[in-house]
């Protein structure tokens, strides 16, 4: 059974937020790679940091919500590790998906 998931992903653009779709679209892709269903997208635009991080003292804030089986999210997190504008990368599992209609309870 798929659980619904909040994906809070902070970007490293390089001041280029004309990149910022290039790397939400790489993002999505690996959700949809490991089996996952996009529900929603929130861009939080850009934000200091309290503390400097790897020289860096801005991100780009983005929260992907999706649905995928709960066994392929650490898979997911692996992947995610690969693309090289990603600075951190946190999630949280808000609730089981609703079963399709039709299926028995």
């Amino acid at each position: 059974m798929k659980a619904i998931y909040d994906g809070l992903y902070i970007l490293n653009v390089q001041g280029k937020d004309e990149n910022v779709k290039e790397a939400i679209e790489e993002l999505e892709s690996t959700i949809q790679a490991e089996g996952g269903e996009l529900l929603g997208c929130q861009k939080m635009d850009r934000r200091r940091f309290e503390r400097v991080a790897e020289r860096i003292d801005s991100g780009y804030y983005v929260n992907l919500i999706f649905s995928l089986e709960p066994s392929r999210i650490v898979a997911l997190a692996e992947g995610q590790k690969a693309h090289p504008f990603l600075l951190r990368q946190f999630y949280l599992r808000k609730k089981h998906a609703p079963e399709p209609a039709g299926s028995p309870a």
